[in-house]
C-alpha cells in the first residue's frame, strides 16, 4: 500500500519564513513539519511514500524559481533521511488536492489498490491501522470506496472545517454530505474533516479530475452520492492545520511545553 503526502502548496501566508524554507521543512520542535506528517503514516502495510512538492509553475519568473528551489531542498532532506520505507518526491502542477492526486497516479501508473492520502500541513496522531481495518471491513461489508478520517471538532472552532453529516449503515458510519465551514447551528454534526483519506484506486481513478479542484468539492460528493464513503471516526490527541505564521507559533510552542509530542522514529 502507498501513501501520497500532498505538500505542494507555496505557503503564501506563512511568508516571509517560506522565501526562505519550504513549507514542510518548517521545523516544529526541531523536526520539520513533514517528517511529523510521515512519521504519522508508517506502518507495516505501507511500503512507499509519494510526497508531492511544488514544480515550476505560474507564469511569474520569481514564483517560478522558488517552486523549483522548494522541490528540490524537499528532496534533498528526504534522500538524506532513513525512513524504514521508500520515500521519493513527485513535482506536481499544482491542481489542487484532486488534480493533482489524479496526475500523481497517471505519473506512477497506478491504477488499483489501495493508497493512504494525506495533507502535508496538518500534524496529529492517530492509529493508521485501525483506519485502515476500518476500510478493509466497511468495503466488505457495505462496498465502500473510500475512507475519510473524522474527529470532533471543538464547537466553537467549526466554522474552520468541513463537517461531515453521517449515517449508520450495518455497524459503519457512512457520509452523506459535508458542509464547509457551517455555523454551530448550521452544522449536521461536530466531526470534522480530518484530511486522511484511503481511496480504492480501481474505484475512483476515473472519478479524479484532471483540473484544479478540491477532493472535497469533486469527488467526496459523487462517492456520498452513491453511500461509497466511510467515515472513521476516531479521537485525536491534537490536531494542528499548520497554514499561518500564528499556527505555527502555536504548534511550536505547544511542542516545547510537552503538550504535543513527535511521533516516534519506528513503526507503528
Amino acid at each position: 500500500m502507498k501513501a501520497i503526502i500532498l505538500a505542494a502548496g507555496k505557503g503564501t501566508r506563512l511568508r516571509p519564513l517560506t522565501y526562505g524554507i519550504p513549507k514542510p521543512l518548517l521545523p516544529v520542535h526541531g523536526k520539520p513539519m513533514l517528517d511529523w506528517v510521515i512519521r504519522s503514516v508508517l506502518d507495516d502495510s505501507i511500503d512507499e511514500i509519494i510526497v508531492a512538492v511544488s514544480g515550476t509553475t505560474g507564469e511569474d519568473t520569481e514564483e517560478r524559481t522558488l517552486s523549483h528551489i522548494h522541490g528540490i531542498s524537499i528532496d534533498s532532506y528526504l534522500k538524506n533521511m532513513n525512513y524504514p520505507c521508500k520515500v521519493r518526491t513527485i513535482p506536481t502542477p499544482q491542481r489542487e488536492t484532486a488534480g493533482d492526486i489524479r496526475y500523481i497516479l497517471e505519473e506512477t501508473n497506478i491504477r488499483s489498490g489501495r493508497i493512504i492520502v494525506v495533507y502535508g500541513d496538518n500534524l496529529t496522531q492517530f492509529d493508521i491501522k485501525s483506519m485502515i481495518d476500518y476500510h478493509d471491513k466497511c468495503r466488505a461489508e457495505l462496498g465502500t470506496s473510500a475512507t475519510v478520517l473524522l474527529f470532533e471538532a471543538p464547537a466553537d472552532q467549526l466554522n474552520r472545517f468541513g463537517i461531515a453529516k453521517i449515517k449508520q449503515s450495518k455497524g459503519f458510519n457512512l457520509v452523506e454530505h459535508f458542509v464547509e465551514k457551517p455555523r454551530l447551528e448550521d452544522a449536521p454534526s461536530r466531526l470534522a474533516n480530518g484530511g486522511y483519506y484511503i481511496l480504492e484506486i480501481g474505484d475512483v481513478f476515473d472519478m479524479l479530475p484532471r483540473e484544479s479542484i478540491k477532493v472535497e468539492n469533486s469527488l467526496f460528493p459523487l462517492l456520498a452520492k452513491d453511500d461509497k464513503l466511510a467515515g472513521f471516526v476516531t479521537k485525536l490527541p491534537y490536531w494542528i492545520d499548520i497554514s499561518t505564521i500564528e499556527a505555527y507559533e502555536n504548534a511550536n510552542k505547544m511542542a516545547h511545553d510537552g503538550l504535543i509530542i513527535p511521533p516516534s522514529n519506528n513503526r507503528k
